[in-house]
């Protein structure tokens, strides 16, 4: 005998949506990294007018001492 689908059941219906739902969410997660749909750069830093928020800061430059004495690099 061959199965059918049970179009008429409630049950049917959630659990096609929510099967659905979890292949857009998973599509939507999977591709948008690999097609470089991610976030614009203005959305890294709401606050920040160049949306620069997300670089790493620069070292600071110190010198160099040994013994409290300055040594040339």
């Amino acid at each position: 005998m061959i199965a059918s689908i049970p179009h008429q059941d409630w049950q049917f219906w959630v659990v096609t949506a929510c099967a659905a739902g979890a292949v857009l969410f998973l599509t939507k997660a999977l591709w948008k990294p690999l097609l470089g749909l991610g976030r614009s750069k203005k959305a890294n830093c709401p606050g920040c007018p160049n949306g620069e928020g997300d670089k790493p800061s620069r070292p600071k430059h110190v010198d160099l001492t040994i013994g409290g004495k300055r040594v040339r690099s």
